[in-house]
């Protein structure tokens, strides 16, 4: 009995990431872009976080432009609340809604730091991660 529960649990684990990279409230021909921006951090750090000096702009409601492989802007959206995880990077959740699915590739920028190119499969994944140290 345990093991289909858990099988059921994974299985709606698997489900949810599924929907939130593939949102059914999303236009036709768009997906939601669900990742996650990660600032290196010193060890013991604890709780919430947030980008100082050159990172400052690094904190919640911060910019996530998204561009398509012409470079042109086809979506904006923003990062949440950092947190400290066990590795003591600040992690923000990332979260873009409504991305064109007609481009081969995108560039992703959070705020005025470099764009990350990356593939279409990528910004499809759910597990997008851009890092700032």
């Amino acid at each position: 009995m345990t093991a289909v529960i858990g099988l059921a649990a994974g299985a709606g684990a698997v489900a949810l990431a599924w929907g939130l990279s593939r949102s059914e409230g999303d236009g036709a021909g768009t997906f939601t872009l669900v990742g996650q921006a990660r600032i290196t951090a010193q060890s013991g750090e604890v709780g919430t976080c947030s980008g100082s000096g050159p990172l400052s702009d690094i904190d919640k409601g911060a910019l996530v432009t998204v561009y398509d492989s012409e470079g042109l802007v086809v979506a904006t959206g923003s990062i949440g609340s950092g947190a400290y995880n066990d590795s003591a990077a600040c992690v923000f959740p990332l979260l873009v809604r409504e991305v064109p699915d007609d481009s081969t590739s995108y560039a992703v920028r959070i705020g005025w730091h470099a764009r990350k190119e990356i593939t279409n499969m990528e910004a499809r994944s759910g597990e997008l991660v851009l890092t700032f140290s």
